[in-house]
């Protein structure tokens, strides 16, 4: 067998084509750097808390409340966490669809999978102090699959000094490319597994 050689060493890359590849590859800056945030996730639903399973199985047509909480690293210096501004976001996505017959009628054209209840997204004002910096959602499954959930926190800061995160205008997240944007995943999501009544 051919034995691999594993090099070592580093790579210096310019800031600008840094910053593009940062633009174009989201998590790319999660597998690289120290998050600036530290972000968790924790689900409630009818049989109480349920936040210390990575697993979650639920019958069809259950709802559980998704919480996400997160806190600014200790090592940020204070004049950055002034000029930024965090948005927590929840998000789903079916990881594996159920094959019931049931949960799906008529196929690919049945009822929708989930729906969430309530706002996805909250601004945290990193400034306030009476600011808990937590943000929760209520999520419901209408077809039988697997679910992951969890959230992100998009950390932006406007290029332009004349505009911060406590003023209006530049037009918001991406005008005149002079906003920048880091999303954060939580490092740990949540996997429901949502069946059939019976299957319970």
């Amino acid at each position: 067998e051919t034995e691999k050689i594993k090099r070592t060493g580093r790579v210096r890359i310019p800031s600008r084509c840094l910053r593009e590849i940062i633009d174009e590859h989201k998590s790319f800056a999660s597998r690289i750097c120290r998050p600036p945030v530290s972000l968790s996730v924790s689900v409630a639903g009818g049989s109480g808390e349920l936040g210390g399973k990575e697993e979650i199985s639920l019958p069809l047509g259950s709802a559980i409340r998704v919480d996400a909480s997160m806190t600014v690293q200790d090592w940020v210096p204070a004049d950055i966490v002034a000029k930024c501004k965090v948005t927590l976001e929840f998000c789903c996505a079916e990881k594996q669809p159920g094959n019931s017959s049931s949960s799906n009628p008529g196929g690919s054209s049945g009822p929708m999978p989930y729906m969430w209840c309530g706002q996805l997204r909250r601004t945290i004002d990193l400034l306030d102090d009476d600011d808990d910096k937590t943000h929760l959602a209520t999520i419901a499954f209408f077809r039988c699959g697997v679910f992951v959930v969890s959230a992100c926190a998009k950390v932006s800061q406007s290029l332009d000094n004349t505009v911060g995160p406590h003023t209006s205008g530049g037009g918001g997240s991406g005008a005149g490319g002079n906003v920048v944007e880091e999303s954060w995943w939580a490092p740990h999501a949540k996997v429901v597994r949502v069946g059939e009544p019976e299957e319970q």
